[in-house]
């Protein structure tokens, strides 16, 4: 069940998309989905990656906009 308390949404699809989840995971925020997403590489082939979308309280938010810029998702 998802929280009404979610305040914002950030999608992370990546290479560093696991990590970075998971770094925001232990932080607290609230994993919304995780799921295929593909994207045109301009040669024509797709490319397949894994994208999770996690959802953050107004205070884990606002927590992350304090986070020094070279660490900002």
């Amino acid at each position: 069940m998802i929280s009404k308390d979610i305040f914002h949404v950030k999608e992370f699809s990546d290479d560093s998309a696991e990590s970075r989840a998971n770094r925001y995971l232990e932080k607290g925020w609230t994993l919304l989905s995780v799921g295929p997403k593909t994207s045109d590489i301009s040669n024509g082939q797709m490319y397949y990656s894994t994208s999770y979308v996690l959802g953050a309280t107004k205070e884990q938010y606002d927590a992350y906009l304090q986070e020094p810029k070279s660490s900002l998702i």
